[in-house]
């Protein structure tokens, strides 16, 4: 496994991450065998949903991953997020979840956060509760805002056009790339990718990936 920078994260990032959404499917034990052969082949990049509900993937994450935290950048991805006066409990219940240490790497937005909401993470990122937030957007505008809001990392899909490439990098943002093995060939030979986060179910889809994402 190859590492990059992600934007200017402190993290650097295994140029392959994973993103859980497709073991929510599995029982924990087939799940559990799978996020942690992730992790031992040298994945350092997680996604993972945030869920306030039974079938959460956050304690079989924080499990997993108990010995390895330091290493790993966690993007928790939030669908929704809520009004100010709230926002700050349901970010720390979020990093309760993931482990005793109770904090987040990077909490992932779909929204950006208004004046209020940005108030509550500039806050928790004094206390390093929150590290890092950024953005899952494949709109180049919604983006650019973001960045100029203090977003530091972008979710794009696979085919990411270059009006989002470009605004990352005017925002000097870390881009991580969504997709699978049918989707992301040569992604990677794109310098302004710092990761491929695919959605696999074994072990060996990892190494598929990695090979997808290298090939121009």
């Amino acid at each position: 496994m190859r590492y990059r920078r992600l934007g200017r994260t402190e993290w650097m990032v295994s140029e392959v991450g994973i993103n859980l959404r497709a073991l929510e499917g599995l029982d924990e034990a087939a799940a559990g065998a799978t996020f942690g052969a992730a992790i031992a082949s040298g994945v350092t990049l997680v996604l993972v949903d945030v869920r306030e509900h039974e079938g959460s993937l956050e304690p079989l994450v924080g499990r997993v991953m108990a010995s390895e935290r330091p290493r790993l950048a966690v993007l928790s991805r939030f669908e929704r997020i809520a009004e100010a006066p709230a926002f700050a409990a349901q970010l720390l219940a979020a990093g309760a979840r993931l482990g005793k240490e109770g904090f987040l790497d990077i909490a992932l937005l779909t929204q950006i956060p208004d004046p209020a909401q940005r108030a509550v993470l500039d806050e928790l990122a004094a206390t390093r509760m929150v590290r890092a937030w950024g953005i899952e957007t494949a709109d180049a505008a919604l983006a650019t805002r973001a960045f100029e809001a203090g977003a530091r990392t972008l979710v794009a899909p696979a085919d990411a056009g270059e009006p989002l490439l470009v605004a990352a990098q005017a925002g000097d943002a870390g881009v991580i790339v969504k997709g699978d093995v049918a989707t992301v060939a040569g992604t990677l030979a794109d310098a302004r990718v710092a990761s491929v986060a695919g959605e696999v179910t074994t072990a060996g889809e990892v190494d598929l990936l990695t090979r997808a994402a290298l090939r121009g």
